[in-house]
């Protein structure tokens, strides 16, 4: 499923509604948005606050996690 939206004057979007029924999101949802070296991502999530906060420290880890600069640390550890 695809669609084109229309970021507003305040830079919000509009989720489409066959979407919002598709994935069951309604006001109060949690959503996830994330960058990748792609674009941004949006995911719903049906998690307590205590793991989405979980969940965003890995996500904003992830860039350092990944960091091929790490990767010489190797063959020493």
């Amino acid at each position: 499923m695809t669609e084109l939206i229309t970021v507003g004057e305040k830079g919000q979007i509009v989720i489409p509604k066959k979407m919002r029924e598709f994935f069951k999101i309604g006001k109060g949802s949690k959503l996830l948005i994330s960058e990748d070296k792609d674009g941004i991502t949006i995911k719903p999530v049906k998690v307590s606050e205590k793991h989405l906060l979980m969940l965003l420290s890995e996500t904003s880890l992830k860039k350092t996690w990944d960091n091929p600069y790490d990767e010489r640390w190797d063959d020493v550890l």
